[in-house]
């Protein structure tokens, strides 16, 4: 096993960067932001954590967001992911070549519990022992900074010049960028994938890729 493969999970293995950032809009409009509509949502939060997308609107509207904003989007997020999320297309089919061939774990900035529940209902969950499923809350900084590719790194013990990143966001791409780590950046699951290719390119991504296959052939 030379390669250690580090997969974020929402819109590259889990569909669902666009669920979670219609649940944000909806959560912000209530608040009385309506101007966060899912696009807005989807242009700047894509890839960030709640902490970060807390600190961009409360520093735009000098006022804080309820305490408990983070417990609010865990629940919205729980009722739709059993019915809403799908696995990217082809990420059954890579994960499954992969598995017992290279190292396989998650970095994601996403809650810790959403990460599990939403590979587990898309049966993504068997390829991963929960141990090696990493998120934003075992590390100092999330993503764009590279704690968190480092981190897996470190507990997967492998080496991060023998390791790859597949990532959907600019954020993601920026982490594994600041990493030293080589990263694949994946439009699979973005609406305007022309747009999303520049947004991956000027973040860093070397390599840009469409369908989850074409990450064969770079590693």
């Amino acid at each position: 096993m030379d390669t250690l493969l580090i997969f974020d999970c929402d819109g590259t293995l889990v569909n669902s960067e666009h669920i979670y950032n219609a649940i944000n809009s909806d959560l912000l409009g209530e608040l009385g932001y309506p101007e966060y509509t899912l696009d807005v949502c989807l242009d700047l939060f894509g890839g960030h954590s709640w902490s970060v997308i807390r600190e961009i609107v409360e520093s735009k509207h000098g006022k804080p967001l309820p305490d408990d904003l983070v417990e609010r989007y865990v629940r919205h997020a729980e009722v739709r992911m059993k019915e809403e999320f799908l696995p990217c297309d082809n990420a059954d089919a890579l994960l499954g070549r992969m598995h017992g061939v290279h190292k396989l774990c998650v970095a994601s900035n996403g809650e810790r519990k959403n990460v599990l529940q939403s590979l587990s209902v898309t049966n993504l969950k068997q390829y991963f022992a929960d141990h090696h499923v990493f998120t934003k809350a075992q590390v100092p900084r999330p993503k764009p900074s590279p704690d968190l590719f480092l981190f897996a790194c470190d507990q997967m013990e492998h080496d991060y010049k023998r390791s790859i990143v597949l990532e959907d966001s600019p954020a993601g791409v920026q982490a594994a960028v600041a990493a030293n780590i080589k990263v694949l950046g994946y439009v699979g699951s973005a609406h305007d994938k022309d747009r999303q290719a520049k947004r991956l390119r000027d973040a860093g991504a070397e390599i840009i890729i469409e369908c989850l296959k074409e990450a064969e052939k770079h590693i």
